[in-house]
């Protein structure tokens, strides 16, 4: 299915990496609060142990991790915990609600295994619902071996979707940029940039951790914070008036940036829903 962007939802977007704090949950949070903002309805999933995009939307994530203790008698819930994935997906049609999934690093070979399993490509072209895969990646060995995986893993398990590499390089240097005699300068020229022929390439800008933490730590998303009056967010967080105001600065200029760079892959006209 050859996809036409940018894309008027709905439509289903993964995040995914075989790295953890690689970012995947702040842009699967960012994707969340730009369908909120102009009025598009959602189904949002995680499958991952650190919760943390739970903390941050609430209840409407549907937790999909299985209960532990029951894996060692019942080893197949492994892949079978992803069923209400595919059952949303395949009720788009019906419902209009875009189907969010986040990833942790421990469950893409799970969820990429299930999504072959049940050979949803060939679904999602019959239901005519776009697939979106971000891959999120770090300007070192790891991340980059990491990405190199999770593409092939995904690029395998379904293979009309379209793939996103997404470099947070969290004021390191970007990939392009490596030296070509480093280490992971190498495993990027060889291993990673021979699997980017048809990848969109976006950069996710940094937010220092002493300004996103507060919020974080609140569980306030990041349409809370755009909109959160200085006094207010002084009083919440216990932080002085003027550092709540540069922590809102830095989250603004980040979102904003995150909306121009995925703009080119959703068209989001007010009024959605």
């Amino acid at each position: 299915m050859k996809l036409s962007f940018p894309l008027t939802p709905p439509v289903a977007v993964i995040t995914a990496s075989k790295k953890g704090g690689t970012g995947k949950t702040h842009l699967m949070l960012t994707v969340a609060d730009m369908l909120t903002l102009n009025g598009y309805p959602y189904t949002v999933f995680q499958a991952d142990d650190k919760r943390r995009l739970s903390a941050m939307i609430g209840s409407k994530v549907i937790d999909l991790r299985p209960n532990p203790d029951l894996i060692m008698s019942e080893p197949t819930l492994l892949r079978t915990s992803f069923t209400p994935f595919y059952t949303a997906c395949r009720a788009v049609s019906a419902t209009g609600k875009s189907v969010l999934l986040d990833i942790g690093a421990d469950e893409v070979e799970n969820a990429s295994n299930f999504l072959n399993e049940v050979e949803i490509d060939e679904d999602l072209i019959k239901w005519k619902l776009p697939l979106i895969v971000f891959v999120l990646v770090q300007p070192d060995i790891d991340g980059i071996g990491s990405a190199v995986e999770t593409i092939r893993r995904f690029r395998e398990a379904v293979p009309s979707a379209h793939l996103v590499l997404v470099e947070n390089p969290l004021g390191k240097s970007l990939l392009n940029l490596l030296p070509p005699s480093s280490v992971a300068g190498q495993v990027f020229k060889t291993q990673l940039e021979p699997l980017l022929d048809g990848v969109t390439r976006i950069v996710m800008p940094a937010i220092a951790p002493v300004f996103w933490e507060p919020f974080e730590s609140s569980a306030l998303r990041f349409l809370r914070v755009l909109a959160m009056d200085a006094e207010e967010g002084s009083k919440k967080l216990k932080m002085e008036v003027g550092d709540v105001k540069m922590a809102r600065s830095a989250v603004t200029v980040y979102f904003r940036s995150m909306h121009r760079a995925l703009s080119q892959l959703f068209q989001l006209p007010k009024g959605g829903a």
